[in-house]
């Protein structure tokens, strides 16, 4: 019985030792590329645009079934599902006679912010280091990545007025 439990324990060990070791990995040394690059890859805006359509429509489906104070204490946030007159697809309800347009601004950025950066590919980091999946607001680390983009994109806040557009018009 003894001999059997050892040739079972022998065996994998032979094989193990016969087989070839792998040959070393290759390291290719890319020339010019910085630690930015490798934190935020180029964007794939083809496939970003369609990633930011479904999150973005899924957002606001979201803020329509939100427990009032989820994003902000004593505020009720409405989705609209189209963009109003003023180019804004939120409203806030306070519930008193003050101004809700500097909290409503907030929220749209949010969610435009949280949106994007779900659409991209950032391999270094979670996307829950980048933002608050409760609220949305940018950590100080979503808030780093989004200025690198801004660096990277000039014309980053334009593309995403079109994609949030773009989005808006594509809602069933």
């Amino acid at each position: 019985m003894r001999k059997h439990i050892l040739l079972f324990a022998l065996i994998p060990g032979l094989l193990l030792a016969a087989a070839q070791p792998a040959p070393a990995a290759r390291k290719v040394k890319v020339v010019g590329k910085t630690v930015e690059q490798e934190e935020l890859p180029a964007i794939n805006w083809k496939l970003a645009s369609v990633g930011f359509s479904k999150t973005f429509n899924y957002r606001n489906e979201e803020i329509e079934s939100a427990e009032p104070g989820r994003f902000f204490p004593g505020m009720v946030a409405f989705a609209l599902g189209h963009m109003d007159a003023g180019g804004h697809f939120l409203t806030l309800n306070c519930g008193t006679a003050q101004s809700c347009s500097s909290r409503r601004d907030e929220l749209e950025d949010r969610v435009i912010f949280a949106s994007f950066l779900d659409s991209i590919s950032t391999p270094k980091v979670y996307k829950s280091q980048l933002y608050d999946s409760r609220t949305w607001a940018l950590t100080s680390l979503g808030e780093e990545y989004m200025a690198k983009l801004r660096k990277r994109h000039p014309d980053l806040l334009a593309r995403l007025g079109r994609l949030t557009a773009s989005a808006l018009e594509v809602r069933p």
